[in-house]
């Protein structure tokens, strides 16, 4: 689920692997360069973003190859491992993934596959479903965090506001943020001062992560945290 629209699906680069399973067009030798292309595909359907700064990918994958192939590919030794793992490692570098531990890569021999074929399974510590994420809205004020536990949080001077904040600069409820689960937005509630975001004055406004909303003499940053995360 998308948390202000900063949680996008993520693109399946080929989408033969889609099922887990590649079978080459003709039936010849498997390459280490198609491996690695499997366990990219298999990264990039198993990465979830888990907040602003990290995005997590599996790190652990199993490589089954029909007996031929193993067999060959076998005689490479450590140079076929270092070879598939440093292309799977510059992929995940370029696309800003991180490992929740060390990378780990394993094949062995399945009678089940024909020459040419290969299965890549992700197992063992690996991202979050993105759907077992719950996220929370939050405002940053002076280097404080406040959590904002309604879907409607008003903020103002005065003490039936649900954030009061000791600046006269404000109105006594001078802006509220609204929260659906995964979208924001911020209303002005008729201020004498105004609200601005970024810089511009609003009246109301779709909230994204970052965001410094300026009232009164305070500026506020809106966060959306993992819940549980409070730093």
């Amino acid at each position: 689920m998308n948390a202000l629209g900063f949680i996008e699906k993520f693109e399946r680069r080929l989408e033969r692997f889609v099922n887990g399973a590649f079978s080459k067009a003709f039936k010849s030798q498997l390459q280490p360069v198609e491996i690695s292309s499997a366990i990219k595909a298999k990264m990039d359907a198993g990465a979830a973003v888990v907040d602003r700064e990290r995005i997590l990918a599996p790190d652990t994958y199993k490589v089954r190859l029909s007996p031929g192939d193993y067999s060959r590919l076998k005689q490479l030794g450590k140079a076929l491992n270092e070879e598939v793992e440093s292309k799977v490692k510059a992929h995940a570098k370029k696309q800003r993934y991180q490992f929740p531990g060390s990378l780990s890569i394993d094949m062995e021999s399945d009678s089940a596959l024909s020459v040419g074929q290969l299965r890549v399974s992700a197992s063992g510590s690996k991202a979050p479903d993105i759907a077992s994420v719950t996220w929370r809205p939050a405002l940053d004020i002076n280097g404080k965090r406040y959590l904002l536990a309604k879907s409607r949080t008003t903020v103002g001077r005065d003490a039936s506001a649900d954030l009061p904040i000791n600046d006269t600069g404000l109105s006594r409820t001078h802006f509220a943020i609204n929260w659906d689960g995964t979208t924001a937005t911020i209303e002005d509630l008729g201020s004498t001062n105004g609200t601005k975001v970024s810089g511009i004055k609003i009246t109301s406004q779709t909230l994204v992560p970052d965001t410094v909303i300026s009232a009164g003499r305070t500026d506020f940053v809106f966060r959306v945290i993992a819940n549980g995360d409070t730093k």
